[in-house]
Order: structure tokens, then C-alpha cells, then sequence
């Protein structure tokens, strides 16, 4: 059975692809940040990282979703850095892992070795999922697997994992080290017809920002002012162009900012969920992959770099405010 966990356009886009080339068989997705699907699925707030306790929501849903003897389970994700990924690998249920590529995070070797590890406090986790037994007999979890968690290495790419079954990357630069790696070719969406010239705004991840210098800090107060006078200057210029400009958050900023904050930026350009109704398009799927005009991607994203691999560097203009 073929569990597939997905949380953003890219991860999406892939999956989509997979399931209509025939190797997904009637998968069951697990949709993070705001993620849907048309098929079997159940929503999270994500993977849970190191929180027990988003961990243990993201394995109840599974839990309740799968029939009550599941057969053996090839679980398809981003990767098994975190705790989810180590319980994955402890699972009896689980015989097959393989990975989706997700941005610049694919293309880095050093994730293929044991990385950022966090102590878990087992004796909790076990208490929290003492009241879903449900979780521990499809998963086929024992009590020792779960004290056996901090003996696993953290490993975002584990090729030498048994349960290892392949990687699937649109990027020729994803998953360098891994062994078994597939490169799709995702479809061109050319359905932006018309005279109308749209430029995308990829807006950077603001939540990592201000976690990064600090709620109500200086360097914060600079930045999100510098975000505003660059999509004022954005606005201008499109405009000028006799284009429109479209603007577009991060993922995590979409699932978690508030609409009044989002409403702000909005002032400057159509939302990118606004212009996708109007044009009928599916909003989930990565944005690079349909025909804008160009493409403005503010500060390191990923979308810089599936935005050259789709249209060509004069397609993008980079911006950077730090």
C-alpha cells in the first residue's frame, strides 16, 4: 500500500505525476500545510519535526485511515530527518521508503550523513500514544522500538537503509549521493493565453525571518519594510510594463500568517490563489511550471531554481533583502 506525505507545490507536482504515470496505486496522501487531494487522503499541520506531539497527530490520522490489517506499507516523502523519519524506519509495517525532492534541501550532500539530531524524551512519546493503541498495532510498533528511537541516526537521505527504494527528483542536482534516483519530467502548463503579461512574486519565507532576528527587532522591522518598498517598486514597474504582477507566499507563510497580514501585501498584486481561480489553473501544482512572464523570487528559494530549469535564466529576477 503506498502512503505518500506531501506539503508543498513541488512535492505535490511530483506525486501528481507518479500517480498518473501508474506507480502510485490508489496511494493514501497525508497533506500538510493546507495541501489537498482529489483521492484518499487526511490532513496535518505537517510532519511534526521534532514534536512529539505533532508527530503522534500525523501517525493517528494515518493510523485511522488505513484498514484495520494494513498490508506491508511504501511510504513516499521529502525525507527521514526528523522523528517521523525514524519511527518510519523502526516501523515493522513499513518495507519501503523512497524519496520526493523538495527544493534546495534535495541538492544538499551533507544531509545523506546523520544531521541535526534531538534527544527525544521516549517515556512522553509513549504516553502520548498510549490512548491510540490503534497507531502502535498497524505500524506494528513495540514498546522497545519506540525506546530504540534515539539510537537512530537522523538521516535525511538514507540510501543504506534496507527499506530504501528510490528517490524521485525533477532537479538534475537532487539527491546527489543517493543510489536508484529517477528523474521525471514534469509538464509545461502553457494555459496562460492571452496579451495579459504576468510577472510571479515569490515571496520569501517571512516566519523564518522573524524567527530568525526576533519578533518586534530592528532587523526584522528593516526587512518587512524592505519587502514593502520592494513590491511598491515591483507594482511600478510591472505596471509600466503593461503587465500585472501576482504574488505568491511561502507555504509555511500561507498555512500560518494571518489574512489580514496577507492582505496587506495583496495591496500591491493579485494573490496567486485569486489569480488561479480566475484562470482555472491548480494552485497546489508548482507555480514555475506555468507561463508567466517572468518570474521575481525574493531572496534564496527553490523557486529560483525550478524557475531556470523550466523557462531559462532570463525568466528570473532575483532579488535579496538581507
Amino acid at each position: 500500500m503506498d502512503i505518500v506525505y506531501i506539503h508543498s507545490p513541488i512535492t505535490y507536482s511530483i506525486a501528481r505525476l507518479l500517480a498518473s504515470q501508474g506507480r502510485l496505486d490508489h496511494p493514501l496522501v497525508v497533506c500538510g500545510r493546507g495541501l489537498a487531494w482529489d483521492g484518499q487522503q487526511v490532513s496535518v499541520v505537517d510532519d511534526g519535526i521534532w514534536s512529539p506531539e505533532r508527530t503522534v497527530e500525523f501517525l493517528v490520522k494515518l493510523s485511522d485511515a488505513l484498514p484495520p490489517a494494513p498490508p506491508p506499507l511504501h511510504v513516499y516523502l521529502p525525507h527521514t530527518g526528523y522523528l517521523l523519519g525514524k519511527i518510519l524506519k523502526l516501523s515493522a509495517a513499513v518495507t519501503g521508503i523512497s524519496y520526493l525532492e523538495e527544493g534546495n534541501t534535495s541538492c544538499n550532500a551533507l544531509l545523506a550523513s546523520p544531521s541535526q539530531d534531538q534527544l527525544i524524551d521516549t517515556h512522553q512519546l509513549l504516553q502520548l500514544l498510549q490512548p491510540h493503541p490503534a497507531v502502535m498495532s498497524k505500524l506494528r510498533l513495540t514498546v522497545q522500538n519506540i525506546h530504540d528511537i534515539n539510537r537512530v541516526r537522523p538521516i535525511w537521505f538514507d540510501d543504506a537503509s534496507p527499506k530504501y527504494r528510490g528517490a524521485y527528483r525533477v532537479s538534475p542536482d537532487a539527491f546527489p549521493t543517493l543510489g536508484k534516483v529517477t528523474t521525471l519530467t514534469l509538464p509545461p502548463r502553457n494555459c496562460l493565453a492571452g496579451t495579459e503579461r504576468n510577472w510571479l512574486c515569490f515571496l520569501p519565507n517571512i516566519i523564518n525571518l522573524v524567527a530568525r532576528y526576533g519578533t518586534g527587532s530592528a532587523e526584522t522591522q528593516k526587512l518587512l519594510h524592505g519587502l514593502v518598498i520592494a513590491l511598491r517598486t515591483m507594482k511600478a514597474l510591472v505596471t509600466d510594463l503593461g503587465g500585472k504582477l501576482v504574488i505568491k507566499f511561502h507555504p509555511v507563510d500561507d498555512a500560518n500568517l494571518s489574512n489580514e497580514f496577507k492582505a496587506e501585501l495583496f495591496r500591491f498584486g493579485e494573490s496567486y490563489a485569486g489569480f488561479s481561480a480566475r484562470h482555472a489553473i491548480d494552485a497546489q501544482l508548482e507555480p514555475t511550471l506555468f507561463n508567466f512572464d517572468r518570474f521575481i523570487v525574493v531572496n534564496e528559494s527553490a523557486a529560483s531554481r525550478y524557475a531556470r530549469l523550466f523557462h531559462g535564466q532570463d525568466c528570473l529576477i532575483p532579488l535579496e533583502l538581507d
